[in-house]
């Protein structure tokens, strides 16, 4: 209400009063998200849509640039259809193969599999930190352990979390972590995707057109 009343200009592209402070103010947001997760870096910082948008640019951008036919995803059958369709079109697309860590009968992950399921040939393992159905918290630091153990990246669907436990990005040593504002009691339309720097640095951009661009020309 502030901004639209009082500051309404385009971030990053005006150099008059109104776009410079509301550059200053959303760059301010990005810094307090980055002290929120304890990401060591504000540019580690990337606003979305939404978890759905967060967890789709990392399907394209970094899926589908760096994984290779046959290579392996691994999610877990908790997952919300956010946490699980980008993964199975990325696999049809790709020719990877999708794995699912199972559930026991008490809503539980079965961690006995994770040696069965997370081999060499996993190259990505994406998972929930709290199932949106049935509340179960998930081993995150059981399973980040064992995806680095092979080499896997790491994808966190914090969506459900984020409101009820403190996350530390470097704690986890999570490669990449989303979650949306309304599950925050925030705005709706908005989200986070923090991603590690060395790895945002070798994706492609997810979109091509305005803020994205350093200079352009008709060749």
């Amino acid at each position: 209400n502030q901004f639209y009343s009082f500051e309404t200009a385009n971030v990053h592209r005006g150099a008059h009063y109104l776009a410079d402070r509301g550059t200053a103010h959303f760059e301010s947001a990005r810094q307090t998200i980055k002290n929120f997760l304890g990401a060591a870096s504000a540019e580690e910082i990337i606003f979305t849509k939404g978890t759905t948008e967060g967890i789709n640019m990392i399907a394209d951008c970094y899926g589908v640039n760096f994984l290779n036919e046959d290579d392996e995803i691994v999610i877990t059958e908790l997952e919300h259809h956010a946490n699980l369709v980008p993964w199975q079109n990325l696999a049809l697309k790709k020719k990877l193969k999708l794995k699912y860590i199972p559930v026991l009968i008490n809503g539980e992950l079965d961690l006995t599999s994770l040696d069965q399921i997370i081999t060499n040939k996993t190259k990505l393992v994406a998972f929930s930190g709290c199932s949106n159905t049935t509340g179960t918290f998930l081993p995150a630091e059981s399973i980040i352990k064992k995806a680095k153990s092979v080499g896997a990246v790491t994808l966190m669907d914090a969506a459900q979390v984020v409101a009820q436990r403190q996350i530390n990005v470097q704690q986890l040593d999570v490669d990449f972590l989303v979650f949306s504002s309304h599950k925050l009691f925030g705005p709706f339309g908005f989200g986070v995707l923090y991603g590690k720097k060395e790895l945002l640095e070798n994706m492609p951009p997810y979109q091509f057109g305005g803020s994205m661009i350093s200079e352009v020309t008709f060749d």
